[in-house]
């Protein structure tokens, strides 16, 4: 489908925040690589709109760019196929504003990061990062039960065949983009078609489960309620274990709350910063309600310094 710039803003966002670091991060996401364009200093790319399924699902294109008037935030346009409504247009815009968090607070962590001697030193490598999440609760749950025991290069690749097998499409200046399917869509799916993006019959139930229990989710509960209490609806998911609510908590939801800070990947970072014999309970506690923004920021900056860690997405066991 062809498309027409139907509109154009600025979303503000909490300072500090640096553009160039969020594409630099999107640059370096693994799960999502290939599914955005970055060019000139700006991004582009598809959401599914929620409100149809099948073959008449919908989506649209947005460029994000620098907001170019000295505050924080950014500049956003939106393409579409057709004239969109305004409740569209103030979804497209919320849609935005979470997947780069432009919503977050970073300050309270900042703070405590700041009196730590071993991450202040590579602070500056990451400053002006909010963190980058998956674009839909959709996409991050589908991408989370899809790396169960399975690499995290093969689990992208299942997912980027989900999207082109049953996500809409736009096509703005010449360029098709593709959109991860939205839940409505999802639902319509069977388990023998769901098994051609899995890799075996346990992970096309737990997948199936999971689209079905989040379908019909309040996605802003989700994000506001007792850390905990999101914790254990999400565990009651078939197939959602720690590492996997933990993951859509952190990635999806953007909540920093908690960490299941003993698994190796973590234990991993925490090691390159401070050393092998520093207890990770012991960063735990120094880090508090931030700790997942700990683990963002340090693997971040790690990575952008050209420190190898182990993938926060090895293969794990469901539960």
């Amino acid at each position: 489908m062809s498309s027409s710039l139907q509109h154009t803003t600025k979303l503000p966002a909490v300072p500090p925040f640096d553009l160039r670091q969020s594409l630099r991060a999107l640059s370096g996401f693994a799960p999502c690589a290939g599914e955005q364009v970055i060019a000139d200093g700006a991004v582009r790319k598809a959401f599914a709109l929620p409100s149809a399924a099948g073959p008449a699902a919908e989506a649209i294109v947005v460029e994000v760019g620098p907001r170019g008037d000295g505050r924080a935030g950014v500049s956003l346009a939106v393409f579409g196929g057709r004239p969109l409504a305004d409740d569209e247009l103030r979804w497209a815009e919320r849609r935005v504003s979470d997947w780069l968090g432009l919503a977050d607070d970073m300050t309270g962590f900042l703070a405590v990061a700041a009196d730590d001697p071993a991450l202040r030193p590579v602070l500056t490598e990451v400053a002006g990062l909010h963190q980058v999440r998956f674009a839909s609760l959709a996409e991050g749950a589908c991408y989370f039960v899809l790396t169960q025991r399975t690499a995290q290069r093969v689990a992208g690749l299942r997912k980027r065949r989900l999207a082109a097998a049953h996500g809409p499409s736009l096509t703005v200046d010449g360029q098709r983009f593709v959109a991860f399917p939205a839940f409505a869509t999802l639902t319509g799916l069977g388990p023998d078609q769901l098994a051609r993006f899995t890799g075996n019959a346990r992970q096309t139930d737990y997948l199936l489960a999971a689209i079905h229990a989040l379908a019909g989710a309040d996605e802003q509960w989700l994000a506001t309620a007792p850390y905990e209490q999101v914790r254990a609806e999400l565990r009651r998911i078939r197939g959602v274990g720690e590492f996997t609510a933990a993951a859509i908590m952190l990635r999806v939801l953007g909540r920093p709350d908690r960490l299941p800070i003993a698994m190796p990947q973590f234990a991993d970072v925490a090691a390159r910063l401070y050393g092998a014999d520093t207890s990770i309970d012991a960063v735990a506690e120094r880090y508090g309600r931030y700790l997942g923004w700990w683990a963002y920021y340090a693997k971040t900056a790690l990575a952008g310094l050209g420190v190898p860690t182990t993938h926060a997405t090895r293969p794990h066991r469901a539960a």
